[in-house]
């Protein structure tokens, strides 16, 4: 289940409110004996997160699926996602990487129980059942959920620079693969997943680092369509890996619904999604101010759209 970007509710008493984390989608299955983990794409990345093999022992006999996302921290104990970039491409880390980069499950969600499936209850019953199944770990811990407390969560989210909050119908079923104005995510950065199309090499770098990576979005008519350029947000490493990855992707022809006179653009197969962080996007504009802030290996391109309030999830 998705949520639909909008605005604050103004039936806040009817809302259950969570951070929104910068991390990756992960729902978990425990049978009793095996844990597995699945990422958004259905990707099996049970082995690169090692330090969650412990909560299945701590569910114990109790079978369950769960619905949540695996985030890393910065210096400061906020979630950052270019720190996560350093474990979601490592298939099985090192003991010194995980001291390093300790990865955290953030639970939010209970799908199944036992010989239950959850999905059709209320989410307040869900997230009652969940709150009597999971309890704080090494290596995870349950999203904080408030009812009728926007404001105070914002305030957090504006003092300590964290990227939103995500508002839930309390009496809103589990809509697995849909995006629901049941579920509304409030951003205070914005940004989003975007295609990259092409890329122009940084001048007097040879063609060694990105000045800037051409991104997209899918529309309504199932074309690519030119969002703008982002030449920000980029280390030594992410020069390394991207230019590594674009080469490869290359091609002679443009990838973008719109005509692309831009000087020394290298198209690319458009397979790559990025996650960019943005200003403003003007609905006749492009992303203005954008920056880089790491792949998303777990989107598929074709996923990609431009994300709009819902006037629903906003009544």
């Amino acid at each position: 289940m998705l949520a639909t970007l909008g605005s604050i509710p103004d039936q806040e008493s009817a809302f259950s409110f969570e951070f929104k984390w910068d991390g990756i989608r992960a729902i978990t299955y425990w049978d009793g004996a095996e844990l597995r983990i699945l990422s958004r794409n259905a990707n099996d990345i049970t082995a690169g997160y090692p330090e969650l093999n412990a909560l299945g022992k701590s569910l114990g006999k109790t079978k369950a699926i769960l619905d949540g996302e695996i985030i890393a921290q910065d210096g400061h104990g906020r979630p950052s996602f270019p720190q996560l970039q350093r474990r979601m491409h490592v298939r099985a880390p090192g003991a010194a990487l995980m001291r390093s980069v300790p990865a955290t499950y953030v639970i939010f969600d209970l799908l199944y129980l036992n010989a239950s499936t959850l999905i059709g209850e209320p989410y307040f019953h869900r997230r009652t059942l969940l709150e009597g199944v999971v309890s704080k770990g090494p290596a995870w811990d349950l999203s904080p959920s408030h009812i009728n407390a926007a404001g105070a969560m914002m305030k957090i989210v504006r003092e300590e620079g964290l990227e939103g909050i995500v508002a839930k119908r309390l009496d809103s079923a589990y809509e697995a693969g849909k995006r629901s104005p049941a579920w509304v995510k409030i951003k205070q950065v914005h940004g989003q997943e975007f295609v990259v199309g092409g890329w122009i090499p940084q001048e007097g770098s040879n063609g060694h680092r990105v000045g800037s990576l051409l991104i997209g979005y899918y529309g309504a008519d199932a074309r690519l369509h030119f969002a703008g350029g982002v030449g920000s947000g980029f280390d030594e490493r992410e020069h390394e890996r991207l230019v590594a990855r674009l080469t490869k992707m290359e091609q002679k022809t443009g990838v973008f619904a719109e005509r692309f006179p831009r000087a020394g653009a290298r198209f690319v197969k458009p397979k790559l999604v990025v996650h960019v962080e943005y200003r403003r996007w003007p609905d006749d504009g492009l992303v203005q101010q954008g920056a880089y802030k790491g792949i998303r290996a777990d989107k598929e391109a074709g996923d990609v759209v431009k994300e709009h309030p819902s006037f629903l999830a906003m009544r």
